[in-house]
């Protein structure tokens, strides 16, 4: 299927910039002022979602303008544009980045001893430099008149700004690469872009929102969704009445004590609707392989059996032996990733070094060869800015390599999986002290592994798996598509620019300390982090086997289910479940994806493809409904309940 246009028109591109402004503007004031839901935490954010609802409701209903009515082709730019935009309000970047580089200062005290372990080696052109006056101003908001002060922060978010942009780079050249293996060659279901074509049009069987709204089954959904949202927020207004809390959840569930909770939300209808999309192969290896996690770890945990804690931070998933294991699986991914594409990326060198004329690269978004040589430019410009923060050769290297696992793993898993939420299971910090020891790694490398927690994203795989859909997105434009990439790219620089200052404006306005945000950006989370680190220094590591151990049991798992996959025609496990179990949020993906997996699967043996196609309206309306729920309460909260709003939405 091809759209209809090339989409980079004037007004798509306006749109598209007007919908991150949006979205950074409303997910920073609803989490870190309202103290409401999170919006911007899925790899389809909830708001980019809720705001492509709003303009397909004024492209069918208003009459023609020159804005509207929008092509199909301009809905996937202004989609692409929202995908990489809404990564860095609140939890994607800002959030982490602020709070890292401005608590060195304020929360050293004697006792914690950071002036003595961290101070000596801050960069200052990566971290914020004041008198302790200066930083009241902005811990608490004590110094309003004066204004941000620019001069303090231009040099170091300039430097961080030059790294994301460089991370943003080498993640498009690597999609770009893999597009053609991923989509055309191995015909992966990108259930996430499935949604939105069947949203904005560009599926073969519908015409899109227009006709999915006359469908009177896509209603039943919606009702259903909204309903419950209105009951949520009647209890709001009337503590006493008996009415249950349906969202972000009804309760948690042990199946084994001191095993890994499993989340109960039955009604969580976003997630249930990507689910729908994928296979039920899939669906089923999803719930089944984190039902065995949860076991296992019960397991673990009733036989005392345990690898010390120390060496893992506050982003791996616990028990320990879990964490390395699943980044285990994420590690094959990428393994098999490669060689499953040898062919193609072989291709892809030859077309870059001018041996292979004949390769035809014209439905890429970058030419191989600039995506080739792009990416290794940019790789080499990231490990010179990592080395200049401090970090050896060797540290830079280990920690490029465990970070580039976990975002090519990611975009595989959400491409293949429609898994609409992720967190990887082992952070690239804690893969490097634990691979090397911190007794090997100096002060200064110390200090920048702990920098770079700024970009930790919940190890959600950074650009990437929003870049796995851009390519894909930018396959559907008939013409002109190499203009996609520069629209996406002043979305990024739209979204950190705007984000930063509002985020920083909000924090001088109320001080920072009182912002909320889960986890607390300028507060608890920086905190903890640092003191976890500085333990790791206290009390030296050194190379721990049991770890590489079940790294290798992760690899050797993921290596036989794949191989059985690829053997046995009735196998029905699918790899991509045994990766996805170890990750800590797969506890909210467990009980939607189940129900997915069971209505999917009666459906299709029912009824067939024929069948499954018309309840696809009602998960469609369920999808919408819970949306606009959700949007619907943060107005609520931040009408009725400013500053102590309801959290009905997160993973």
């Amino acid at each position: 299927m091809q759209a209809d246009s090339s989409g980079i028109t004037p007004r798509a591109i306006a749109i598209g910039l007007l919908v991150v402004l949006v979205i950074g503007v409303w997910a920073t004031y609803v989490e870190l002022h309202a103290r409401s839901s999170r919006l911007t935490m899925g790899h389809f954010p909830l708001a980019l979602f809720a705001l492509v609802l709003v303009i397909l409701i004024f492209n069918s209903v208003l009459p023609r303008s020159r804005f509207l009515p929008l092509s199909s082709a301009e809905l996937l730019v202004i989609i692409s544009m929202g995908l990489v935009g809404a990564i860095m309000p609140v939890d994607g970047i800002v959030g982490y980045l602020l709070g890292i580089i401005s608590s060195f200062y304020y929360f050293a005290t004697p006792e914690n001893q950071w002036a003595d372990y961290f101070h000596p080696y801050l960069p200052d052109w990566l971290v914020p430099t004041g008198s302790d006056l200066i930083w009241q101003q902005f811990f608490e908001g004590t110094g309003l008149e004066r204004g941000i002060p620019w001069g303090m922060w231009a040099v170091p978010l300039f430097w961080w700004a030059v790294f994301i942009g460089l991370l943003l780079w080498v993640s498009a050249c690597m999609m770009v690469m893999m597009r053609k293996q991923w989509v055309e060659n191995e015909r992966l279901v990108y259930p996430l872009a499935a949604v939105a074509l069947e949203m904005v049009g560009g599926s073969a069987n519908e015409t899109g929102f227009r006709s999915v709204g006359r469908n009177r089954v896509f209603w039943i959904g919606f009702g259903i969704a909204m309903t419950l949202f209105c009951v949520e927020i009647l209890g709001w207004f009337y503590p006493a009445f008996p009415i249950q809390s349906y969202y972000p959840r009804f309760d948690n569930f042990y199946l084994m004590k001191d095993a890994r909770a499993i989340v109960v939300n039955p009604f969580h209808f976003f997630t249930m609707g990507f689910a729908y999309m994928a296979h039920t192969d899939v669906l089923f290896s999803v719930w089944f392989f984190y039902l065995l996690n949860v076991i296992e770890g019960g397991v673990f945990a009733r036989f005392g059996f345990d690898i010390r804690g120390v060496g893992s931070d506050r982003f791996c998933i616990f028990p320990v032996a879990v964490a390395w294991q699943g980044f285990g699986a994420m590690f094959f991914i990428v393994i098999w990733s490669i060689w499953t594409g040898r062919s193609h990326l072989k291709d892809v060198f030859r077309k870059a070094i001018n041996r292979a004329p004949e390769i035809d690269d014209s439905r890429e978004l970058l030419s191989y060869k600039t995506a080739f040589w792009g990416a290794i430019g940019g790789l080499v410009c990231i490990a010179a800015w990592l080395w200049h923060s401090g970090m050896s050769p060797l540290i830079v290297v280990l920690f490029l390599f465990s970070s580039f696992v976990l975002y090519l793993s990611m975009a595989r898993i959400v491409a293949e999986g429609g898994v609409p939420y992720t967190w990887g299971p082992l952070s690239p910090q804690s893969f490097v002290v634990n691979i090397v020891g911190t007794e090997a790694i100096t002060g200064p490398g110390i200090t920048a592994l702990l920098l770079s927690y700024s970009l930790i994203n919940y190890l959600r795989g950074l650009f990437m798996p929003a870049m796995v859909h851009v390519v894909r997105f930018g396959d559907l434009l008939s013409v002109h598509r190499r203009r996609l990439l520069g629209a996406v790219g002043g979305a990024a620089v739209m979204g950190l620019g705007f984000s930063l200052y509002y985020t920083l404006n909000l924090a001088y306005t109320n001080g920072a300390y009182n912002t909320y945000g889960f986890p607390p950006f300028f507060g608890g989370n920086p905190k903890a982090i640092f003191s976890t680190t500085l333990s790791m220094v206290r009390n030296p590591l050194t190379l721990d086997w049991n770890r590489l151990m079940f790294l290798g049991i992760g690899v050797f798992v993921m290596g036989l289910l794949t191989l059985l996959r690829s053997r046995l025609l009735w196998w029905g496990l699918h790899p991509i479940g045994y990766a996805t179990s170890a990750m800590i949020n797969t506890n909210f993906l467990g009980i939607p994806f189940f129900i997915a997996w069971a209505v999917k699967s009666t459906v299709l043996k029912v009824g067939g493809v024929q069948l499954y196609r018309k309840t696809l309206p009602l998960f469609l309306g369920l999808m919408v409904g819970y949306v606009a729920g959700v949007s619907m309460c943060s107005v609520v909260d931040i009408v009725f309940f400013p500053q102590n709003g309801h959290v009905v939405h997160t993973w």
